[in-house]
């Protein structure tokens, strides 16, 4: 078996919170005159109710676009998750005709419909940058020592880790990213 590789992506999206506020004050003097010998009664002073106002959503919150470099990296947490408890259908997701994509899903699935298990040491994403185009990215990672084991918990393949560059390939499928495609580009 090859390589194993992990894409992660965190984070997330971020949500720009549209909110105005509306501020309606009350007033309302109730004058009560007491029945009195007096010969001029005395008013009493007026209490007045108001409401502070309170922040009030009026537009439904808009998600704020997500950059490449975001879906990269949530892409990245998702292949980090999917090694170490075996459920690829978020990492499938991310790239559902990523031929790569779904060769190390498929890895994975085999590892664990055979009752094996994979233990990736971790994943850290250095950086994610534009490589020559819209849809063109530069990752670089560095990934822990990995272990593939079999079903009673023995190690059957281990890979040291370490820095690895890959060219990841998007497209934009409706208003969504997607993986399109990615090559191992440098070790």
């Amino acid at each position: 078996m090859g390589s194993f590789s992990v894409l992660t992506l965190f984070s997330g999206r971020h949500f720009m919170h549209v909110r105005r506020a509306l501020a309606l004050t009350l007033a309302v003097p109730v004058l009560l005159a007491g029945c009195s010998d007096d010969p001029e009664p005395e008013p009493k002073i007026p209490e007045t109710t108001s409401s502070s106002p309170t922040p009030t959503p009026i537009e439904s919150e808009t998600p704020e676009a997500e950059s490449p470099e975001d879906f990269i990296r949530r892409w990245q947490a998702a292949a980090l998750t999917a090694q170490n408890d075996g459920d690829t259908d978020k990492y499938r997701a991310f790239g559902p005709k990523c031929k790569p994509c779904s060769e190390f899903a498929d890895q994975v699935d085999q590892i664990y419909g055979d009752g094996g298990s994979v233990r990736l040491g971790g994943l850290r994403v250095v950086s994610v940058e534009s490589d020559g185009g819209a849809d063109q990215y530069q990752l670089t990672r560095v990934l822990g020592r990995t272990q593939v084991l079999d079903a009673q918990g023995q190690e059957q393949q281990s890979f040291a880790g370490g820095r690895e560059v890959l060219t990841v390939f998007l497209e934009e499928v409706g208003e969504e990213l997607r993986i399109k495609n990615f090559l191992r580009t440098a070790a």
